[in-house]
Formats: C-alpha cells, sequence, structure tokens
C-alpha cells in the first residue's frame, strides 16, 4: 500500500519531517511544498536521499521552491500542482505533515 507524504513545514523549526521519514516505506512519495522546500537544505535530506531507491520518489513544488529562492538536488524531482493532484490518485492513501 503506497503513501503521498505531503511535506509543509521545514525540518529547522518542527519535526515533522523526521517524523515523515521514521514512517516512510516502499512505494511511498514524498512532496516538499511551501516551507517543507526548506528540507532540501537540511540534513536529513542526505540521509533520505541515501535510503531512496527506485521505489521511494521524491519531488517538490517547483514554483515553492523557487518563491523561496531554493536551489534543488538531480535526486528530486521537479512537479507542479497538476502533478501533485495525480499523485493523489495513484497513491492508496495521503498525509499531510503540517
Amino acid at each position: 500500500m503506497s503513501t503521498l507524504h505531503l511535506v509543509r513545514k521545514s525540518a529547522f523549526t518542527t519535526n515533522d519531517f523526521a517524523q515523515c521519514l521514521s514512517v516512510l516505506d516502499q512505494q511511498d512519495s514524498i512532496v516538499l511544498m511551501d516551507d517543507g522546500c526548506y528540507n532540501l537544505k537540511h540534513s536529513l535530506m542526505g540521509s533520505l536521499i541515501k535510503r531512496a531507491d527506485s521505489t521511494i520518489t521524491i519531488n517538490v513544488i517547483t514554483n515553492h521552491a523557487q518563491a523561496r529562492a531554493i536551489e534543488t538536488m538531480a535526486e528530486v524531482k521537479h512537479i507542479e500542482m497538476v502533478d501533485l493532484v495525480e499523485l493523489t490518485f495513484t497513491h492508496n492513501k495521503v498525509i499531510t505533515w503540517q
């Protein structure tokens, strides 16, 4: 059963991202949005990238990262809001971390 994790808060201000990573399973996807885009610069991101393989997808809403002047990395897929809607239909459940 796959889960879509919507991460909306920064790990610099709350532990939501760490909690998300603790329950992350194979076939899950993460979408960094709003202030969750700041997690691209957090040390937890490095451990996630090492852990992520072909079964875990890391996404970022492009406009949200650009609005915060955050550069992304090659391991992170850039998506738009329309792609986020599609992801909600391709996963069994959605959890919002906020």
